[in-house]
């Protein structure tokens, strides 16, 4: 890779699907220079978390760009097509595509636009001159008139849990890489997400499995996710228009009680662990122990000999157990932060009590320059709503962000329809 002479369009940091999204929309178009920094060696995909039951919690059309460009080359069926699968992909995708050949889909994308950079980790970003400048840890530099960051959101883990993080406590972002060291040991999953269902599954599941498993979530149940027509809408690019115009106490409220069309389980997994704990119950007595503590929050951590104290509390009982499990597993979800390298420019940056202030064009607010701006992929969830932490409105985003960039239309965005009423 040279580093650039001229400023770019647009850097983006990250290579994930948000950055993934904006270069495939990008790379039809000569005039934008632009180039993607990636810190990882090879394109990946919450790869921690790949195992045998991930699977997308949307449809596959909501991909890298169909739902802005239909007829690009770098489509998810285009893809298929490209790889001689499309017709048994048509009969194997009935119950979902796997996050396993989505991942293969991001890679194949990669591959074929050179801007994308691997193994670039970005150190430092200031503002000089009129123009961003980035460097990398390699030494490389770059000019450009807009940033784009787009690192993804960080593991989210408890205080009292930070100082006992390594091989027996760990967030779920982790668990491929720790896996074999659970075989016959005594684990508590903590979460009621997808994330702790899937891991749940393939313990349960595997031929090499823990001594014991429970699985703890806060949650009063284990909630379905909410997959329905109407919940569908909130992921509607006129939906968020409207959650960006509300005033911040209504938007957390919806935050609230939305969750669950983005962070429940598929009722699939539900009924895959079901039938696995019916199996162990009645047909395998030699699985492992199994106890599954729905409406029990983990209120705090200790390390013992050889393992760990869990405190674990039931407010509908009002009990207060604790739990000595060899390894704990933290399913407990992601959050956002401002990344290091934005370090020179913090204090030029409009930070308010939720992060950074976002527009709808998913520009931060700032006291430089109007025409050179800093955008965001994947932080805006208190501003733009359930969306923007989710796949179902990657192309979208991408394509504002572009436009608002480029000062003109390279994507038309008319304003879908919507069943529900929001007026």
């Amino acid at each position: 890779m040279n580093p650039s002479t001229a400023p770019l369009t647009f850097v983006a940091v990250g290579a994930g699907p948000s950055n993934l999204s904006l270069a495939a929309l990008a790379k039809p178009h000569p005039d934008i220079g632009f180039q993607v920094l990636e810190r990882n060696p090879a394109i990946s995909w919450h790869p921690g978390m790949m195992v045998r039951a991930a699977r997308l919690q949307v449809a596959p059309v909501k991909d890298l760009v169909t739902l802005v460009d239909p007829g690009s080359p770098f489509s998810f069926n285009a893809f298929l097509k490209a790889k001689n699968r499309l017709h048994r992909a048509l009969v194997a995708h009935r119950s979902g595509v796997s996050r396993q050949e989505y991942e293969q889909y991001y890679d194949w994308v990669a591959g074929q636009i050179e801007e994308i950079a691997l193994g670039e980790e970005v150190r430092e970003i200031d503002f000089r001159s009129g123009e961003f400048r980035i460097r990398t840890a390699n030494g490389a530099s770059h000019q450009a008139r807009n940033v784009v960051v787009g690192v993804g959101r960080a593991p989210r883990v408890p205080e009292y849990a930070k100082p006992l993080l390594g091989d027996g406590v760990f967030h779920s972002s982790r668990y491929a890489d720790r896996r074999a060291a659970l075989t016959g040991g005594d684990v508590l999953v903590v979460g009621g997400g997808q994330s702790a269902a899937e891991i749940v599954l393939d313990l349960l599941s595997s031929p090499t499995p823990p001594r014991s498993l429970t699985w703890a979530t806060g949650r009063s149940g284990l909630v379905p996710l909410d997959d329905s027509p109407f919940a569908n809408e909130w992921y509607n690019p006129a939906y968020t228009g409207h959650f960006f115009a509300l005033d911040a106490d209504r938007r957390a409220q919806l935050l609230g009680s939305q969750v669950y069309s983005s962070d429940g389980v598929t009722e699939e997994l539900l009924q895959q662990i079901y039938t696995r704990l019916y199996e162990i119950d009645y047909i395998e007595p030699d699985a492992p122990r199994h106890r599954v503590l729905p409406g029990h929050r983990l209120l705090g951590l200790k390390p013992t000999a050889g393992g760990y104290r869990a405190v674990l509390s039931c407010p509908e009982s009002g009990t207060t157990t604790d739990e000595f499990r060899d390894h704990v597993i933290l399913a407990t979800g992601y959050e956002s932060s401002l990344p290091e390298f934005l370090g020179p420019l913090t204090d030029r940056l409009d930070i308010g009590r939720d992060g950074p202030g976002v527009q709808l064009d998913y520009a931060i607010r700032w006291d430089g320059p109007a025409d050179r701006r800093i955008f965001v992929q994947n932080a805006a969830r208190s501003t733009h709503g359930l969306a923007d932490s989710n796949l179902a409105l990657v192309s979208w985003r991408s394509a504002v962000i572009l436009n608002a960039m480029c000062g003109d239309t390279r994507y038309e965005l008319p304003v879908p329809d919507l069943a529900i009423s929001i007026d």
